[in-house]
């Protein structure tokens, strides 16, 4: 088990080389984590509206958790990248000790108030009735897979960092398959087993989450892997490096949390349409993620090609990654957004029979369709300021974009206007398009390129 190192001087064939190498299997990796949701909801949506609502809706809630320990992934991505570039392995060592240490603390700390606390947070949505009950139920089994899933992508980002996306990606796989047959066989009672419905869903992501960290943990203490704890002289904390990670990682997490806390605010609004349009977004975001998964891959590979170029204090390597990176990134998102534009309604079947929740997602699909590739390379220029260590201005963007675009906009069109859902559908379309500006803006000033981490 090797890293990817960037070299000086490599040809363009190389460096194109390098990216692929290191793209599709973030990509692969990106699609699969997805699909853990994807699944969940393709087989719930047999049940109907409010199980298609409680899922949504628990996992909302969950993924406060992940923008949390975003922040330990995020700094612990760029500090070993850094540390490869200047082949300081002994240091990366200790930045992956670090990472585990203070992201479990973190993640452990959110999950416990979550489970305490699962009603009144589900409460503040507005959701009643037979979607309250199925959403507690369901939130109150996913928080005990969180500190697994924390430990499966702290551990990916650290392999990340070293260039090393395949490992995350076949673990990622390994992940799919477990969930994939105990969701199935507890949400329908296969087997023997009796049907749990939303709850089996709930369970077969446990399940799924717990192996493939105890998976995660192993490789990450493989002798042959450059980085492996195993040859840690010591077990310590230091605070110094627990500050570094912090100061790349939190503006990471409060951008997360921007998105969370302005989705959940949408969330609730959308409650208030109904069940229909409830389901309908969530089935919306979930179709979409096949178009911006790819996206999430480019990001990837810019902040780990950044992070080590500039390591080696080589900033005219880090811009040729970039512009590489960009032009793949485009390529292929003309490709998937197409398929979001022309086939709406055949990619919405996947997931759900219910013909009147089909009919009003394809909107969301439509929309989107015209504004992926501003979306994905937004990714990709905030993937590059990551990997120099600038994460605050893209954190100020996206302030900017959501709360005083995207929210504002949402209410006027969503419940003013009474255009309801596919009003908050028009204000996420205008968002994206003025953060695209916003950060190509950042980018093209070049400020990146001379960054320093202390």
């Amino acid at each position: 088990m090797s890293v990817l190192r960037v070299e000086a001087g490599i040809s363009q064939k190389e460096l194109r080389k390098n990216i692929l190498s290191m793209l599709w299997p973030a990509t692969i990796e990106s699609v699969l984590q997805m699909m853990v949701g994807m699944v969940a909801t393709a087989m719930v949506g047999r049940l109907g509206a409010n199980a298609i609502g409680a899922v949504g809706l628990g996992n909302r809630i969950s993924h406060l958790v992940w923008a949390i320990f975003q922040a330990v992934g995020t700094g612990a991505t760029v500090l070993v990248a850094r540390s490869i570039g200047k082949e300081d392995f002994p240091l990366a060592r200790k930045v992956a000790l670090q990472a585990l240490m203070v992201g479990m603390i973190l993640v452990l700390t959110l999950t416990t108030f979550i489970f305490v606390f699962a009603e009144p947070i589900l409460n503040w949505f507005g959701a009643d009735g037979q979607l309250f009950g199925l959403s507690v139920n369901y939130l109150r089994i996913v928080v005990f897979g969180m500190p697994f899933m924390s430990v499966m992508q702290i551990v990916g980002a650290i392999m990340r960092g070293s260039g090393n996306t395949r490992t995350p990606m076949t673990v990622a796989f390994i992940m799919n398959i477990i969930n994939i047959g105990v969701s199935y066989t507890l949400i329908f009672g296969k087997f023997g087993f009796t049907a749990m419905g939303v709850n089996g869903a709930g369970y077969g992501a446990v399940v799924a989450q717990f192996i493939s960290a105890i998976i995660a943990i192993w490789i990450l203490y493989r002798p042959k892997f450059p980085i492996s704890l195993r040859h840690l002289e010591k077990f310590t904390i230091d605070f110094g490096e627990i500050k570094r990670l912090l100061k790349i990682g939190t503006p990471v997490a409060g951008e997360s949390l921007f998105w969370q806390f302005a989705t959940i605010i949408l969330t609730k609004w959308i409650v208030g349409f109904g069940s229909i349009s409830l389901a309908a977004h969530q089935l919306g975001l979930q179709a979409e993620s096949l178009s911006y998964m790819p996206g999430i891959g480019f990001s990837i590979a810019a902040t780990a090609f950044v992070g080590q170029s500039l390591g080696r204090e080589d900033s005219e390597l880090a811009q040729r990654y970039t512009s590489e990176i960009f032009k793949w990134c485009i390529i292929l998102t003309a490709i998937t957004a197409s398929l979001l534009l022309f086939l709406p309604t055949q990619i919405l079947a996947i997931f759900t029979t219910e013909v009147e929740v089909i009919e009003l997602a394809k909107y969301y699909l439509i929309l989107m369709a015209l504004v992926q590739i501003p979306q994905q390379t937004t990714s990709v220029m905030i993937g590059a300021l990551r990997g120099a260590g600038m994460t605050r201005p893209p954190m100020i963007n996206a302030g900017i974009g959501i709360w005083l675009i995207r929210l504002p906009l949402s209410y006027v069109f969503g419940v003013v206007m009474g255009y309801g859902v596919i009003g908050v559908w028009m204000a996420i379309t205008t968002d994206v398009i003025i953060r695209f500006f916003l950060n190509l803006r950042l980018y093209r000033k070049g400020d990146w390129k001379n960054s320093e981490i202390i």
